[in-house]
């Protein structure tokens, strides 16, 4: 049965973080699933991807300090993207969001889990999660406003 939702899980993570490391926290979300009843879980797709963001935001908090340990021993590094093509200004536009905003746009508007299924994963409260979608959503469409149309001075005539 756990086999059914792993690469769900994984691609879930995969959009959290980077790959390699998406891919570690998904073995340990399965490994931990696979040791309890699993059974008796209602729905398991939900509880795992509960378990999955739950373990990103543990390492996330890990990592977050680890950082702040060595800020003064290291410059930080600055990534070099490619500038070009939608899934890429797509795929920055959302790493620019904040992790638990990021994750609801992940869970409701990527994914198409209902907002109440969101919160029931994240563990926030579904005013929280609707307010964390509707700002990730207006946040993602300016970063992505250079693939709108543009707008003709006609059109722009016509709307006064």
């Amino acid at each position: 049965m756990l086999r059914d939702h792993q690469g769900a899980v994984r691609a879930f993570l995969r959009r959290l973080t980077v790959p390699a490391r998406a891919d570690e926290l998904a073995q340990e979300v399965f490994l931990k699933a696979w040791r309890m009843d699993f059974d008796r879980v209602e729905s398991p797709r939900s509880f795992l991807y509960r378990m999955a963001y739950r373990r990103f935001l543990d390492d996330r908090k890990t990592k977050v300090r680890r950082e702040r340990l060595s800020e003064g021993a290291r410059a930080p590094e600055t990534e070099s993207r490619p500038t070009h093509g939608a899934r890429l200004d797509i795929a920055r536009a959302m790493d620019a969001l904040p992790p638990e905003r990021r994750a609801c746009a992940l869970l409701c508007l990527a994914l198409g889990h209902s907002h109440a299924d969101a919160a029931a994963i994240t563990g926030l409260p579904l005013g929280t999660v609707k307010s964390h979608i509707a700002r990730a959503r207006a946040s993602l469409q300016d970063s992505l406003r250079a693939y709108r149309p543009a707008q003709t001075h006609r059109e722009t005539i016509d709307e006064r």
